[in-house]
């Protein structure tokens, strides 16, 4: 989640960054000229999978980034990124290094649309978390969760959503033609969504800019035009990619801005499978579902009045519409049709991210702002090269990234920054989960002191999770951090946990949790997020 324009102070985002970091591209049949956002990174442990979809049959290439979502506004408190963010947010900077495993096994492709199915209701019940000190259970972390656990949880009618709300995603805004189809009739909207003529099913329709105006086959018609199936049921192509709902164009300054207005849950069938590995366990599934549900939402109502909710980035949510559908991740989200987080009965910033390396982390200790349902807590992940990693590199590259950032303090002298301990020793310069909020450079021209956000992209780093271990491997020594230079050839070995900012759920550790789950437990992923989101209150809004 993963970036993303809600609730947490934002910094300036540097100019490199290692978890967060990502360029999205519209996956096209052929070559095209359509200029997607250039956005923050969402962290992701998606591996390149083929999709098929019954509107076009293309490979759905979800990046293999960390969800992170983009830091919050100081609006208010909360809200992803995506970053978060997203993790998301979100979340542009430099690629990180490395991929997240593939999937063990390729899920079944889907382009149909599958039958929601609608939960039991119960009581709900607000359940205390034990804390423990056994490490390695996770039972014991959440026996009172799952004692009290909601089945399914329901919300008084009065409190609903009457209809399933629409989002508008935005793909991105191109200056030439581009071409639309549907296997079904679509009709022409203009600015005030009157009809202004409709177009013949499997027919290839041109949309361009002619004077200020979005033109359909060449007509200039309006500044906004809507192009919309007749069928719901049938998906529209554009750049040979499928996509629900409808296609709003808005001329903006000569370019045209493309913008898929869908439904929420039609969108949500588009997202999860790019933000989880979909053979994952069901419950991992369902919490993801939940968490890009709740995210879209909280964004939807920090958007209002704008042109747009979201776009289908790592700035917000990775989206690629009916060609990266998976069977497995719809049916979590048709398990958790309507189900929502809230907090003082308002959806919360739904952060969420790669991997959490043992310990997530307190909003306040990452981008400044005290959220009370973004609180470090014990995390399972297991994904090896994501929860644990290991960088080498040299004093004067180190040096060389410290000048191209405008740190730079010469000849480095050494690291004042408190050793990497254990989870939960919070100090004056590390999280809760030891993540570095700030490090200070010495060297013989003077000192700088870097924060961790700015440090982990400076040095393109998976996390903030990490230490410095000049001239002595750590995967050969005592674990013990040494932080002073000789002046020589001073060779650095940085080791790290976890991938992504470190706030909310941990998608590999969300994964491992279901993986341990009760056999018969069918409602585990609310555990799950009771688990990584403090305080939490779920509800079905409709």
């Amino acid at each position: 989640m993963q970036n993303k324009n809600v609730v947490v102070a934002k910094k300036p985002t540097p100019k490199s960054t290692v978890s967060s970091t990502n360029v999205s591209k519209v996956n096209t049949t052929k070559k095209s000229s359509f200029r997607p956002l250039v956005t923050k990174p969402v962290a992701k442990p998606v591996a390149k999978t083929t999709s098929k979809s019954t509107a076009t049959p293309t490979v759905a290439k979800p990046s293999a980034k960390p969800v992170n979502a983009a830091k919050p506004s100081t609006a208010a408190k909360p809200a992803t990124t995506v970053k978060t963010v997203s993790t998301a947010k979100s979340t542009a900077v430099a690629k990180p290094a490395g991929t997240a495993p593939k999937p063990v096994a390729k899920p079944v492709a889907t382009g149909a649309k599958p039958i929601a199915q609608k939960p039991a209701a119960s009581k709900q019940t607000t359940p205390k978390v034990v804390k423990t000190t056994e490490a390695d259970s996770i039972k014991a972390n959440t026996a009172v969760i799952t004692r009290n656990k909601v089945g399914s949880v329901m919300t008084p009618a009065t409190e609903r959503i009457e209809h399933v709300p629409n989002v508008r995603v935005l793909l991105g805004s191109r200056s030439s033609d581009a071409t639309v189809t549907s296997t079904a009739n679509m009709v022409v909207l203009n600015s005030g969504n009157g009809q202004v003529s409709t177009i013949s099913a499997n027919r290839g329709t041109s949309i361009g800019v002619r004077g200020g105006k979005i033109a359909v086959n060449g007509k200039a018609i309006d500044t906004v035009v809507t192009l919309k199936p007749t069928n719901s049921d049938a998906p529209f192509l554009f750049e040979g990619k499928g996509y629900r709902g409808g296609l709003t164009l808005r001329a903006n300054n000569g370019t045209m801005m493309v913008i898929n207005s869908v439904p929420l849950e039609d969108y949500l069938y588009g997202v999860v499978p790019q933000e989880v590995v979909p053979s994952w366990p069901a419950a991992a599934l369902e919490a993801q579902a939940v968490a890009a549900r709740t995210y879209a939402l909280h964004t939807m109502e920090q958007n209002k009045g704008k042109l747009y909710d979201v776009s289908n980035s790592t700035d917000h949510q990775v989206y690629s519409g009916v060609s990266g559908e998976y069977q497995a991740t719809t049916n979590a989200v048709n398990k958790t049709k309507g189900v929502v987080m809230l907090y003082n009965q308002r959806p919360i910033n739904a952060l969420f991210h790669s991997d959490g390396g043992g310990y997530t982390e307190d909003s306040v200790n990452v981008w400044g702002n005290d959220i009370p349902y973004l609180k470090g807590v014990k995390d399972y992940s297991a994904g090896t090269s994501t929860s644990n990693w290991t960088v080498t590199t040299s004093r004067q590259a180190l040096e060389s990234k410290l000048n191209a950032a405008s740190k730079g303090v010469g000849k480095l002298q050494s690291i004042q920054l408190t050793p990497l301990g254990k989870p939960g020793q919070q100090t004056s310069d590390r999280g809760v989960s030891g993540r570095i909020k700030s490090a200070t450079f010495i060297g013989t021209s003077g000192k700088t002191t870097v924060d961790g956000d700015s440090l982990r992209s400076i040095l393109g780093l998976k996390s903030t999770l990490f230490d410095f271990y000049v001239n002595h491997n750590p995967a050969k020594g005592t674990g013990k951090a040494y932080h002073n230079f000789t002046g020589n050839n001073d060779t650095v070995y940085i080791k790290g946990h976890g991938w992504g900012h470190g706030l909310g759920m941990s998608q590999w550790g969300a994964a491992e949790m279901a993986k341990r789950a009760t056999p018969g437990d069918a409602n585990y992923y609310q555990t799950i997020l009771r688990h990584y989101y403090s305080g939490i209150t779920l509800k079905k809004m409709y």
